[in-house]
């Protein structure tokens, strides 16, 4: 039997529509959330489930192109991130089995055209847009939770550059996924301020929210969008807000071969010149962390992730 993680289930609603004592009353609900096991269920959050479900379809449209075609976009800089990754790729400390798109705010040279794919680069751009509302709305409710300012987080995302990822986990032999160093992703953190992610119903996302190797599962529920604390978020927060540790392994099905599953996370990262130095709001409270600049830490960690990028940084 399944052990869900005890995430709640939040509506975005009164935060969109709402008056100002109803969105406080929204942003308390999910920094709650965040600060204790760093993760929540967000629902009505002004995205049709129509657009999820055309992203969804645009992903396998995308994936089920050869290899050899999907190859001309690879991914090839750490520092730009964007384009195509293959089976086998990522490998941060164990080997993903996964595809991926990459997709930018500003810069997107790897992606396909029109004649490539037709609509492909608008819908993703529109989607992305959609996206970084949410995650926008999403640090300011945490702003106004921590008594920050509600224009705390204007500051340091005027560039942000937020990276959508179009995530295929293909059908392969359950074996191959439950041998030692692999998995379809190995246990890690998210290393931004925080995610947005989008799930089909296959399953396999594993939270361990206290660090103690005590994984459950992440159960898809329908109509929501599941968001999570990244490490830079975590260190600005002085320890307030969690990063915890994730994972995706093989779902809870019948049979010796895995099915594929699809996801779209969308990482939300500050402007590249900032230092993120925490915050401190109580008398006699240490910082837990040094002050890390937010682009060379982004790049740092990209870049360990993968064992074919060209550039050093």
């Amino acid at each position: 039997m399944t052990v869900a993680a005890d995430i709640a289930i939040v509506s975005f609603d009164k935060f969109i529509n709402g008056s100002d004592t109803e969105k406080r009353a929204v942003a308390k609900q999910l920094y709650e959330a965040f600060s204790t096991v760093g993760w929540v269920y967000l629902k009505d959050f002004g995205i049709p489930k129509e657009r999820i479900d055309e992203i969804f379809g645009l992903a396998k449209i995308f994936f089920d192109l050869p290899l050899q075609q999907k190859s001309t976009w690879r991914l090839k800089d750490a520092e730009v991130n964007q384009g195509y990754t293959g089976d086998g790729d990522e490998a941060n400390g164990g080997i993903d089995h996964k595809e991926c798109y990459e997709h930018r705010r500003f810069k997107n040279p790897l992606c396909p055209t029109d004649t490539d794919l037709p609509g492909f680069r608008e819908a993703i751009d529109s989607f992305y847009g959609e996206c970084y509302t949410v995650g926008m709305n999403v640090l300011k409710c945490l702003a106004m939770a921590m008594d920050l300012g509600d224009d705390f987080f204007d500051h340091v995302t005027k560039r942000s550059d937020p990276q959508l990822r179009l995530l295929h986990y293909p059908s392969i032999e359950r074996k191959v996924i439950e041998q030692e160093g692999h998995a379809r992703i190995i246990p890690h953190t998210d290393f931004g301020l925080c995610t947005l992610l989008f799930q089909d119903q296959v399953g396999g996302l594993e939270v361990d929210p206290f660090h103690k190797g005590d994984f459950k599962a992440a159960i898809p529920v329908p109509g929501t969008v599941l968001i999570n604390i990244a490490d830079l978020m975590q260190r600005l927060t002085n320890d307030r807000c969690r990063s915890t540790v994730h994972r995706v392994v093989s779902p809870k099905v019948a049979g010796d071969i895995l099915p594929s599953r699809y996801s779209i996370p969308f990482f939300i990262h500050p402007d590249p010149e900032v230092m993120i130095d925490p915050i401190v709001k109580e008398e006699g409270e240490v910082k837990k962390y040094e002050p890390v600049n937010a682009g060379e830490w982004r790049t740092w960690n990209t870049k360990r992730n993968y064992t074919n990028l060209s550039v050093a940084a």
